[in-house]
């Protein structure tokens, strides 16, 4: 699909004099927080608490670290006997999880002094360019709360054992990032920066001497970052539960922190926790990982894990998240999770994808059906081809899908791709056990509404789907449609004689588990080669199931998968 096929669409992709003249204006503000009189309001003088993280730490990871082989976010780096930090990243991510300091509690995991020392050491490297102003990737807004969160929870490693005037440099640079945090933390346009920015800032002020009213400044921007970020279903504006997910896991360690500082937990922070769990329970496959829409499968399934542990037993799941737009099925045997088609706006559509009506479907064992998710070191061309709507288990016309991924400019000046589409999404409707959700987004380019009615099959297990191509105004013509449906990797596709029908082996469950049949009667399927992208899975190549058919007027294709009794 090219910009072309959307080259109608009425978008203001930031090009204008008043978005202009705001990055101007943002730009002023960060550099006037980055020097001294800037800082001065955010100055502190030593850590007082160190908070928790739920991340997992690998010793290991940090012994290869200093031998410089280097892996983050994706890519790896040798660095040869040289710092890092005088080396070019493979990546963007890989810059921003570098600068970001994530890394650190590996080393913080470490009884190995060497190890422990050596942590200092790069540190104090990074110190030693970013004062001489050779780190400007450093001061990236994804990267600043990264660093932040990660020095103020691993400070207890970084003061071991320094001097007082290195101790006072950390803090010197903590203050200048705090002062940046501030004011991102008051921009409404830069998408899910925002609320990472207020998230990072409260850390800073929790955790370093800073007076109880820096703790409820901080507590108010927190306050409107939620506001702007996260809907009422408890959803992220953009989409992303993996990117919600790390959100939480800096929200959690500061119900500690309250308690350290024996200050009283603000009333909003342990309501907005539960309804972001809520909703990432509802992305959940039964096997803990995430649905593969909008780069969620990034998030690891430990950190996963640890996120939905808290309020166990408290925190309902839910079943619709009519403000994010997403739609979940279960039954004894089965769970889908569907995209009904919501579209991130502004600054919160540069994660998304073009998956609107895509769906995912899980047995209480095993991921059938996915998307192609993304790779964690994904830019540019590559990036805009895993979250275009092939890569979606979703529906084409044309070869044209609902959405469409284009360049834009952020509200830094910086590109970025972002979804867009002609139309909206029609409002879900749910049955027992049954899904209908539709898109309006092609019936300016084919004349056709598109509509996926899902069924889990109470029987056995399985799912029905039936998907209509409404010709509403007559004008649709001769199409093609295609629909395709990812596998996941562990499903092994057979054609059979029948062109109709493939089956799908699970070599890895016990018999009555390990068969499942695909069926689409009366139309040929066959299988293209694909990809699923997920932290956790090691070896991502598969194959898609393609249905092609070409239609005239409105037509309904009938196709199910279930359990295969031979």
């Amino acid at each position: 699909m090219t910009a072309e096929s959307f080259d109608h669409l009425p978008v203001d992709r930031g090009a204008g004099l008043r978005a202009r003249l705001r990055r101007l204006m943002l730009r002023w503000r960060l550099a006037y927080a980055r020097t001294r009189l800037g800082r001065w309001r955010q100055a502190a003088t030593r850590f007082v608490l160190v908070p928790p993280h739920l991340h997992l730490a690998d010793p290991s990871v940090a012994a290869d670290f200093l031998t410089g082989q280097i892996v983050l976010a994706g890519r790896s780096l040798l660095a040869g006997g040289r710092s890092p930090f005088d080396l070019p990243p493979p990546g963007t991510a890989f810059a921003q999880a570098l600068h970001g300091f994530g890394w650190l509690r590996h080393f913080e995991a470490s009884a190995d002094p060497a190890i422990r020392d050596g942590a200092r050491q790069l540190v104090v490297q990074w110190l030693d360019r970013r004062e001489a102003g050779q780190l400007g990737e450093a001061d990236a807004p994804e990267t600043i709360p990264r660093r932040v969160v990660a020095w103020v929870t691993h400070s207890t490693l970084l003061a071991e054992k320094v001097d007082f005037a290195t101790y006072r440099r950390l803090i010197l640079h903590l203050a200048r990032d705090a002062a940046v945090l501030q004011v991102l933390a008051r921009r409404s346009d830069i998408g899910m920066r925002q609320l990472d920015a207020a998230v990072a800032l409260l850390f800073y002020a929790l955790s370093l001497d800073r007076p109880d009213s820096a703790v409820r400044q901080a507590e108010g921007l927190v306050v409107a970052a939620i506001r702007a970020s996260i809907l009422p279903d408890g959803g992220p504006r953009s989409r992303n539960a993996g990117r919600l997910v790390g959100i939480v896991a800096n929200l959690i360690p500061l119900l500690a922190l309250y308690r350290a500082r024996q200050l009283p937990v603000p009333e909003f922070l342990n309501p907005a926790i539960a309804r972001m769990v809520g909703f990432i329970r509802m992305m959940q496959h039964p096997d803990g990982g995430l649905a593969l829409f909008n780069g969620a499968g990034l998030a690891t399934r430990d950190l996963v894990a640890e996120v939905t542990r808290f309020g166990a037993g408290r925190v309902a799941r839910l079943d619709s998240a009519p403000d994010t737009g997403f739609e979940r099925l279960e039954n004894e045997h089965g769970v889908l999770i569907a995209d009904a088609g919501v579209l991130p706006q502004g600054g919160f559509a540069g994660e998304a994808g073009a998956s609107a009506l895509a769906f995912e479907f899980s047995t209480k064992f095993d991921r059938l059906i996915v998307n192609c998710g993304i790779p964690q070191s994904a830019e540019g061309e590559v990036a805009q081809s895993f979250r275009a709507g092939p890569a979606h288990s979703s529906v084409l016309i044309d070869d044209i899908a609902l959405g469409v991924v284009l360049p834009a400019t952020d509200a830094f000046g910086r590109s970025e791709l972002r979804v867009f589409s002609a139309d909206e999404n029609t409002v879900p409707q749910r049955e027992a056990g049954s899904l209908i959700i539709g898109h309006r987004g092609l019936r300016a380019r084919t004349g056709y509404v598109v509509e996926r009615h899902l069924t889990l099959m109470p029987d056995g297990g399985g799912l029905f789907g039936f998907d209509r191509f409404l010709d509403l105004d007559g004008a649709g013509g001769n199409r093609r449609v295609t629909l395709a449906f990812h596998l996941h990797p562990r499903v092994l596709p057979v054609l059979l004689s029948r062109q109709d029908s493939i089956v799908l082996r699970l070599p890895h469950q016990v018999p009555g588990r390990d068969v499942w049949l695909f069926e689409a009667p009366g139309i040929a399927l066959h299988l293209e080669e694909s990809r699923c992208f997920e932290q956790d899975m090691m070896l991502p190549k598969t194959e898609a199931i393609i249905l092609d058919m070409a239609i005239s007027g409105t037509t309904e294709i009938h196709w199910r998968l279930t359990p295969y009794r031979g």
